[in-house]
């Protein structure tokens, strides 16, 4: 697997990065402890009892920074939409550089998700005895300043880094637990279309009673047996006549004009009002529109998964669900596996069409 489709499915609910807001909040406290001991002991006194201590860490700190953790996952994905960023190659530049440009936002992100964490902690801390003057300089005028702000950045790098990589890894986790789904699927589904044993029954016919010996022999053509032909080819018709869709397809290259067979063709599809199938022997332009070719193709071996694409269901690999209720098929292609995008609203037929297409068992030619 070279690369890799980004679903950010983490984002929309990041319950696994409260245990690593907890962690990172711990963190900060102990190594608060660490490096200036004075200070942390004074402020443990201020609040006389530990008791109260823990109180203000569980609700002045770690609940308001829930919302910190949302509004920054929330971040996180609207920066992927907005450059784009969909995919990622497996090699060190790339994932290096996949990392790096995610620290602008991190640096801005303050600006973004601090008016709502500070007022949800005035909120928590000061209730139910609510002081405007207290809110005014302890959490305005002493909240927004660069102090604050610098104070607040690691906490920010380290939190949106973690949440970044822990969603790169659940999406890696879910590509190849995909991946081996289908490979069990397809190795499931050549067991099953493999030739088999072959079943032929005959009649049971119930001999007379025997008179001697001689007669206790059954003539050939009364003895009851059931036969199992051991790798015996299979013939199976399709459900329909196969004659009245196309065979062949004429496709033109750099290279020259090829004459392609259809059951090769991993898919085709349409690009700047140009038609194109993608073939083992590489890419070739065709002149017929999907239009024409969806009824000319076998519906049980083809699916148009939307206006601008026909795939081949026998060169399908996974799909999967990917966002705004589009999915993503992946479909082999002439150097590796092929990404296309098919909205909700073909996902019905689409699996009736793949119910359809595994049922059928390979023809023995």
């Amino acid at each position: 697997m070279k690369s890799m489709t980004l679903n950010r499915s983490f984002y929309k609910n990041p319950k696994t990065g409260v245990i690593f807001l907890l962690v990172i909040v711990i963190f900060c406290e102990i190594l608060g402890w660490a490096v200036s001991p004075k200070t942390r002991l004074d402020i443990y006194v201020s609040y006389q009892t530990f008791f109260s201590y823990a109180k203000n860490i569980l609700i002045g700190i770690l609940v308001p920074e829930f919302c910190t953790l949302y509004i920054l996952s929330f971040l996180i994905d609207i920066y992927h939409r907005f450059w784009g960023i969909r995919k990622i190659n497996f090699n060190t530049l790339s994932i290096l550089w996949y990392e790096l440009k995610f620290l602008p936002l991190f640096f801005v992100a303050f600006f973004l998700f601090f008016p709502v964490t500070l007022h949800v902690r005035f909120l928590l801390r000061e209730f139910p005895h609510y002081s405007f003057n207290r809110y005014l300089d302890l959490y305005i005028l002493h909240g927004f300043t660069i102090e604050t702000y610098l104070l607040y950045l690691p906490f920010i790098i380290i939190l949106g880094y973690v949440l970044l990589n822990v969603s790169l890894v659940r999406d890696f986790l879910e590509v190849t637990n995909n991946q081996t789904h289908s490979q069990k699927q397809a190795i499931a589904l050549r067991r099953h279309s493999s030739p088999a044993a072959t079943v032929i029954k005959e009649t049971v016919v119930t001999p007379a009673p025997l008179k001697s010996f001689a007669e206790a022999v059954p003539a050939p053509e009364s003895e009851s047996f059931t036969t199992f032909s051991i790798n015996t080819p299979i013939t199976v018709s399709s459900p329909a006549s196969t004659d009245k869709y196309i065979k062949f397809i004429d496709g033109k290259a750099t290279t020259g004009e090829a004459f392609l067979r259809i059951d090769d063709c991993y898919f085709f599809e349409t690009v700047e009002e140009k038609y194109f199938v993608e073939h083992p022997k590489g890419r070739f332009q065709i002149s017929k529109p999907l239009a024409v070719l969806e009824l000319e193709l076998d519906p049980i071996h083809f699916f148009r998964i939307h206006r601008s694409c026909i795939i081949n269901m026998n060169h399908l690999n996974s799909y999967t669900y990917w966002e705004k209720g589009k999915y993503l098929v992946y479909v082999k292609g002439t150097n590796q596996a092929r990404e296309l995008v098919m909205p909700r609203t073909r996902l019905d037929a689409f699996k009736k069409s793949l119910s359809e297409n595994r049922s059928l068992p390979s023809k023995q030619l």
